[in-house]
């Protein structure tokens, strides 16, 4: 009598081929984490420079509302958004100084920020104006009606950037956020003059 016997060769994968394929799949895993990063930093940067140009903006309704800066200084003046800033009241529609009689609201409605970042982050009256990273914003006013501002990018730490930066912006106000890097004065600043 005959028996046959069957083999059955199970098709397993190797150690080679499955190191390869978990190779495979780190390296896809780390491009598209990449590229995700690079779209949370682009959209970061977008929101930011609308909020510039929000506050860059609600400046100068104010300037055509009343024919006077909306500060209470007679020379330039640099100010940062954070809480309880005077001007940031103003621009919301408080009436801080008597610079605000007629109560009206210039800066849009702005998002709460979470996590102390990206909108209005505080509580009663104390709100700052932040970005997305969680510094709070900063304007530059032309209080002495000449015409111009300073132009924060001379003092900016690359040198390619500080060398062809002229001293004076022709401009009411300007406003700029410090980036990612959360540091003013470098490549990376998000800004309403350029």
């Amino acid at each position: 009598m005959k028996t046959h016997s069957h083999c059955s060769f199970a098709r397993a994968f190797t150690l080679i081929e499955l190191l390869v394929v978990i190779t495979l799949i780190g390296l896809l895993t780390s491009l598209a984490f990449s590229a995700y990063r690079g779209a949370v930093l682009r959209t970061r940067n977008l929101v930011a420079l609308a909020a510039v140009k929000n506050v860059t903006l609600s400046v100068q309704n104010y300037v055509a509302d009343y024919n006077r800066m909306p500060v209470r200084s007679s020379v330039d003046e640099e100010v940062e958004l954070s809480a309880g800033s005077p001007l940031l009241k103003v621009l919301m529609g408080e009436n801080v100084d008597r610079l605000n009689p007629k109560g009206t609201r210039f800066l849009p409605d702005q998002p709460m920020g979470r996590n102390g970042a990206g909108g209005l982050v505080g509580t009663d009256g104390q709100w700052a104006l932040v970005d997305s990273w969680g510094t709070p914003y900063r304007v530059a006013v032309d209080a002495d009606w000449d015409q111009r501002v300073s132009n924060p990018d001379v003092r900016n730490e690359d040198p390619s950037m500080a060398g062809t930066a002229s001293s004076w912006l022709p401009l009411l106000a300007i406003s700029y956020s410090a980036g990612a890097d959360k540091k003013f004065g470098t490549r990376d600043d998000v800004v309403s003059w350029r």
